[in-house]
């Protein structure tokens, strides 16, 4: 990975990513977590079905993001053992399903309302982010290059967002702002704590795959959430600019029959 590869010869596939330098354990060690993360991104699913097969459980939204907290803190607390890897993982899974039950009530009433796109949408936007923060991370040698980047093309990004928003929607400039932030602090995590995973296993130490899990879980969640809150917002403005455009030309056509008559 640190050569180059010789002049008029291609690099194999496996030399752009940073783990084909790492030895066997340390490749399955960080395939262990990306795989603990899908479950857990399963078990959201699950308990998104949950509530929708058992409206009680709708009743019941603190009590499940209280218990969702409780087993957050206690992955961190129980001791990342062999003995203890079923026990994390089992309490990983119960806050993916506390998450996705939470996310009930969100996600529900736009599937209700003729809107699931937007939720398949921001779904498959977040996935496909996450992602991308990681492959990028995972195929460059010089990640200060990867934070340049994404430090310059998200302030580029960011001021053109505003400056659009804030001329054409002034009510709304902080709002979109905020959104827009907030979306970028989870990709900021995923690429740092990707950036930490491959460190440490190149420096040999015992990757846990729950505790990195749990955090790029967490970063799904929040792109996903601010996603879902910036494609509604534009949705809804969408929606009231045409319906606007739908009032004035009824009142056009009003004042223009009532001027002949």
């Amino acid at each position: 990975m640190g050569r180059d590869a010789p002049a008029g010869k291609s690099a194999p596939l496996g030399s752009f990513s940073q783990t084909a330098q790492l030895r066997p354990r340390a490749q399955r060690q960080i395939a262990n977590v990306y795989v603990t993360l899908a479950a857990t991104v399963a078990s959201a699913v699950v308990g998104h079905m949950s509530v929708e097969r058992v409206p009680l459980l709708g009743g019941l939204t603190m009590l499940v993001a209280v218990a969702g907290l409780a087993l957050a803190l206690a992955v961190h607390v129980v001791p990342a053992t062999e003995r203890n890897v079923g026990r994390r993982r089992a309490m990983l899974w119960g806050v993916g399903w506390s998450a996705g039950a939470g996310l009930h009530s969100v996600v529900a009433p736009m599937m209700r309302y003729g809107q699931a796109g937007l939720a398949w949408t921001a779904l498959g936007t977040a996935a496909a982010l996450f992602a991308s923060f990681a492959v990028a991370v995972m195929s460059s040698p010089r990640p200060q290059v990867i934070y340049a980047v994404g430090v310059a093309a998200f302030a580029v990004s960011a001021l053109s967002w505003v400056g659009i928003v804030g001329w054409l929607f002034p009510a709304s400039v902080f709002v979109d702002l905020s959104l827009l932030l907030g979306l970028a602090a989870p990709g900021v995590s995923a690429v740092v704590h990707t950036r930490v995973m491959l460190d440490e296993a190149a420096a040999g130490a015992d990757i846990d795959p729950v505790t990195y899990a749990l955090r790029f879980f967490g970063n799904l969640v929040d792109m996903f959430v601010h996603l879902l809150a910036i494609l509604r917002n534009n949705q809804e403005r969408s929606e009231d600019s045409g319906r606007r455009r739908r009032a004035h030309r009824v009142y056009d056509n009003s004042s223009g029959s009532g001027f002949w008559q």
